[in-house]
């Protein structure tokens, strides 16, 4: 009888292996394995970072802190449980290893701890957020599933293994442990597995920065047909959705659907990442036409590509970057922007050079009448970069005015460019990828090289965090290397800094309204800084998640091109308005504009540069 029941023991392991193994693959992972080489490690340090973010479970418990709580013990008890668990395995095949008493101990009070969660658990799931939450079979399976574990691993202690009663709770245990890898392959519960896995890739193929567009290095040679047809291959969905990236079909494994990124998108309620931009991808034979009509492009153009999701998502998801292929791919394959967004943004763009469909009169008067002065590279040491805001905008221009006031003060050598046109954000995102944006790109940065006297790693400085993704990270597509690309306020920030700026404090509050492509660069912290050093006191309204320190003015990933249905811009100024401020300070010249026409009458919206430039003090000596 012993060799029949170890024969039985290795025989349910086997099919227990098995089974996961080719559910593993025949359903969830199989077509993304082969993309395995587009994986790039950017930052080998994000393995710590990564599995810190695991072990601690910060994420779980910012955004939703009760039920993080109760998820502590479930998380803390499996991992406990592991060693148990190959301990089970070895007895059933004859091998015994004796476990320490102290281990033995501490597992009876993390199992007890395991089931009061669970209870508290399945109240919340079955009774008080029943009609909010998805998969009530599949999660009381697994609820089910550990609970059993628990409790068998608890009457160990009632009934000795020598025993009938011994015998049957652990073959109860045995199966009940070799059931739960197959059950967790087929549903969200994957995520047990994959999601440390994918919180550990997020910090190690990414940094703080701002990201390529997907499609941004379309190779338009128009002369080689052969070549063309097999640049629309690769960036369109010849093959439907399992021609995707990497991480756009692993994250539909890895994902919770616990739905904490919808919660967090100030785009929503029409706009849900997870719907939209992570389960949308989970089954590799959807076409596109079918992708297009199952996440509606009118709903995708609405994603202000905030990132707010990512950072609420516990699994290490990243619909922001998805939703950036999803809406390449299907530009390349027509199916996207919407029409709106499409006869908005490009009319004027490509008929005037910029997205206010200005004549290039208004900008030379500008610079005329205040005297700018053009930038020569024998003589300057930085390039400032108006962009089509800085340029043609009355409510922006006098922040350009401002910061060359502070580079003025700070005796920095700087010039404007005699002529200058859009850098190519709104081809980017409002159908211009496939038509202008890659002959548009290479005439901006030959153009751009040239005035820079051929050194593109010369000081380029700018008050608009689009141009400077644009200029520093899109332009790379083509072999570019403008590295020295810098958003006005940090760089004001190290003047202050060196000594080279001299403010003078002044009391003022103010709602501090952070723009994300900011938080994207890491210099939220800095921002703060530089404004509290001028004597501001800084009232943040409310973020859209925890651990992300603002919400989206509206403007991004192309919002600001036309009036998008989620009046992001409103949402956010009801958030400013909870502060009772009637000062706000910002750091882009879109949030200053998306802000601006829905603002109260009483309220004024500040830059930084012009706060700064009101402050000005003259060095100690002069």
């Amino acid at each position: 009888m012993v060799w029949f029941e170890r024969l039985s023991v290795a025989v349910v392991l086997l099919a227990s292996v098995a089974g996961f193994l080719y559910v593993l693959w025949s359903r969830r992972l199989g077509h993304v394995w082969p993309k395995r080489g587009e994986l790039h490690i950017v930052n080998a340090r994000g393995l710590f970072t990564g599995m810190w973010e695991v072990f601690t479970q910060k994420v779980v418990l910012q955004n939703r802190p009760w039920v993080g709580l109760f998820h502590l013990p479930l998380f803390f008890g499996l991992l406990a449980f592991l060693a148990k668990s190959v301990f089970h395995v070895l007895h059933g095949l004859g091998v015994e290893v004796t476990a320490p008493g102290w281990y033995v101990r501490a597992l009876d009070a993390i199992a007890v701890a395991v089931l009061a969660s669970i209870v508290l658990l399945a109240i919340r799931r079955y009774f008080v957020d029943r009609e909010k939450l998805t998969h009530l079979t599949e999660s009381g399976v697994i609820l089910g599933l550990i609970a059993l574990l628990m409790i068998t691993h608890l009457l160990e202690r009632v009934f000795p293994l020598v025993s009938v009663a011994g015998r049957v709770n652990w073959w109860a245990h045995y199966v009940d442990l070799a059931a739960f890898p197959g059950v967790i392959a087929y549903g969200k519960h994957l995520h047990l597995f994959l999601a440390p896995v994918n919180v550990v890739l997020k910090h190690m193929t990414e940094v703080p920065s701002d990201r390529s567009v997907f499609g941004n290095d379309l190779d338009m040679d128009l002369e080689d047909e052969s070549k063309l047809e097999a640049e629309l291959a690769r960036l369109g969905m010849p093959g439907g959705v399992a021609d995707f990236g990497f991480g756009a079909l692993f994250d539909p494994a890895a994902c919770i659907q616990c739905g904490r990124c919808n919660d967090a998108c100030p785009a929503g309620p029409a706009l849900k990442p997870r719907d939209h931009f992570v389960l949308a991808l989970q089954d590799p034979s959807l076409s596109a036409e079918q992708l297009a009509k199952l996440i509606d492009p009118d709903v995708t153009a609405t994603c202000v590509q905030c990132r707010a999701c990512e950072v609420a998502c516990p699994t290490g998801c990243r619909p922001g970057r998805n939703g950036l292929e999803i809406r390449g791919r299907l530009m390349v394959d027509g199916l996207y922007p919407p029409r709106a967004l499409r006869e908005t943004a490009m009319k004027a763009l490509t008929s005037s050079g910029n997205i206010f469909g200005q004549d290039e009169s208004e900008r030379n008067r500008f610079i005329r009448e205040n005297a700018l002065p053009i930038f020569d590279p024998r003589e300057h040491g930085v390039l400032f970069v108006l962009g089509c805001q800085g340029s043609n905008s009355p409510e922006v221009q006098p922040i350009v005015l401002a910061t060359g006031r502070l580079l003025d003060a700070a005796k920095i050598r700087w010039g404007v460019l005699a002529e200058e046109r859009c850098w190519g954000e709104g081809l980017l995102h409002g159908g211009g990828l496939m038509e202008d944006w890659p002959l548009w790109a290479q005439e901006r940065i030959a153009f751009l090289s040239d005035a820079l006297g051929g050194d593109q790693g010369r000081t380029i400085l700018t008050i608009c965090p689009h141009c400077r993704d644009t200029i520093r990270t899109q332009y790379a597509a083509f072999g570019a290397d403008f590295s020295d690309v810098q958003l006005h306020t940090p760089f004001l920030a190290n003047l202050v800094e060196s000594g080279k700026l001299h403010l003078k404090a002044h009391p003022m509050d103010a709602a501090l309204h952070i723009p994300c492509k900011v938080v994207h660069n890491s210099e939220d912290t800095g921002m703060r800084a530089l404004l509290q050093s001028a004597g501001v006191t800084l009232h943040q309204p409310a973020s859209s998640a925890a651990a992300f320190p603002t919400a989206c003015c509206g403007g991004g990933g192309g919002g600001f091109l036309w009036d998008s249905p989620a009046k992001v811009n409103q949402k956010r100024w009801a958030q400013i308005k909870a502060t009772g401020q009637t000062a706000v300070v910002t750091g882009c010249p879109g949030c200053h504009r998306m802000l601006g026409v829905v603002r109260d009458e009483n309220t004024r919206i500040w830059d930084v540069a012009s706060i700064l430039a009101d402050r000005l003090d003259a060095p100690a000596g002069n």
